[in-house]
């Protein structure tokens, strides 16, 4: 038998849903609102007979007949042969939004965020709709919400500002705020920006997702290259560089063939190569590379580990640089260094189906998932790197 508190959560369910500003904003008739709720049945009402007296009794104490406002109870007349005529309760309902603010506590803050609401969709009319479908998150954040739409004026006002958020002049708001509250922002951010202000191949938080999505300066990631002929160098006697990715777009290296290697000891050794450079350390960041334009006209070779997820990362460079060779890892390298193997482990496997392998690359790559093997390319002799250079004809 529904109990007082029993409707409160009822009803409190429907407050954090979010459907009773819904309604208020889309002038529906969400009220009267009733509650289901399972009744006695004519056994009950003999064999329980204390209880039932005792229930209908309690829920009276707590609805609008007693205290003036909340839950309107509805009863219907019952004919028992034993207990003659008997009112029981038929149903249980909110007749206004007013008795259930006032039943669940919620009188003050009603008018509070409908008021929020109407202003914010007064001024950012195509904020309406985003109103409608997620009422809650502006309960959730209505204490910082005029913080958050000052954030939205800015990027209006200057789409794509080219700064760091510790550059940007918003009065009452400071960089702190907006990094704790870029997921809000950038559902508020899509929704008022013009499409030409939003990068929207950007997308989620990580790695600078919501600078990148919506022009503004970041902490880039430093990519890492050894000029591999020192006739390559701007400044004598420096070949060893880190830069930004977005200076290394722009400082188009006039070098004939670019490598690419995992390993950070493999960058620093690689042999001194005419016309050459070599990038390094960046695993699965190679996704970085696609924003370097330059890059997609030069030949690149890329050298990585002889275990699954080498030929990840190769399928991945592959994905924006189609034209990408591949550099000791093959079947004739796997076999004469399988000495030099250790297991992969289980738990570090890639068991992907790797789209931009040429045929020989995924037969390998198919081999090593069916026997785990992984050769490190720290294993391979330099020599042996020296050799296929040359033979390759890399070192002309």
């Amino acid at each position: 038998m529904i109990t007082p508190a029993d409707i409160r959560t009822k009803a409190q369910k429907l407050w954090d849903s979010g459907r009773i500003l819904q309604d208020a904003w889309a002038a529906g008739e969400l009220f009267p609102w009733e509650i289901p709720f399972r009744k006695p049945n004519a056994s009950a009402q003999i064999e329980q007979f204390a209880q039932v007296r005792g229930w209908i009794t309690t829920l009276k104490q707590a609805s609008v007949e007693v205290k003036g406002y909340g839950y309107r109870i509805g009863y219907r007349e019952v004919q028992h042969r034993q207990l003659g005529t008997q009112l029981l309760p038929d149903t249980i309902s909110f007749d206004t939004r007013d008795d259930l603010l006032r039943f669940i506590q919620k009188k003050q803050a009603f008018p509070t965020l409908y008021q929020i609401g109407l202003e914010t969709a007064a001024e950012f009319p195509v904020l309406r709709a985003w109103l409608l479908k997620y009422p809650t998150k502006l309960m959730e954040h209505a204490s910082v919400w005029p913080a958050l739409l000052s954030v939205c004026r800015y990027f209006l006002h200057q789409p794509r500002p080219e700064r760091y958020l510790r550059e940007l002049d918003i009065p009452g708001v400071d960089s702190k705020f907006i990094g704790q509250h870029k997921a809000i922002l950038s559902e508020l951010l899509d929704a008022v920006l013009p499409q030409s202000a939003i990068d929207t191949d950007s997308t989620g938080l990580r790695q600078y997702g919501f600078e990148r999505r919506y022009g503004l300066k970041y902490d880039e990631p430093l990519l890492r290259l050894r000029l591999l002929d020192t006739a390559l160098s701007p400044v004598a006697g420096i070949t060893d560089v880190s830069l930004p990715l977005s200076q290394l777009a722009q400082w188009e290296i006039p070098c004939q063939r670019v490598f690419v290697t995992e390993n950070k000891t493999n960058g620093l050794s690689f042999p001194a190569t005419p016309q050459a450079i070599v990038i390094f350390g960046l695993g699965y960041g190679v996704d970085a590379l696609a924003e370097i334009p330059w890059l997609h006209n030069r030949p690149l070779i890329y050298w990585g580990d002889l275990d699954t997820h080498g030929f990840s990362i190769l399928s991945r460079m592959r994905r924006y640089f189609p034209h990408t060779q591949s550099l000791l890892m093959d079947a004739e390298t796997l076999q004469q260094y399988a000495h030099l193997c250790v297991e992969e482990p289980e738990n570090a496997r890639c068991t992907d189906i790797l789209q931009h392998l040429q045929p020989e690359e995924a037969a390998v790559y198919q081999h090593l998932q069916q026997t785990h093997q992984r050769l490190e390319q720290e294993r391979i002799p330099m020599a042996t790197i020296r050799e296929q250079l040359t033979t390759r004809n890399f070192q002309t």
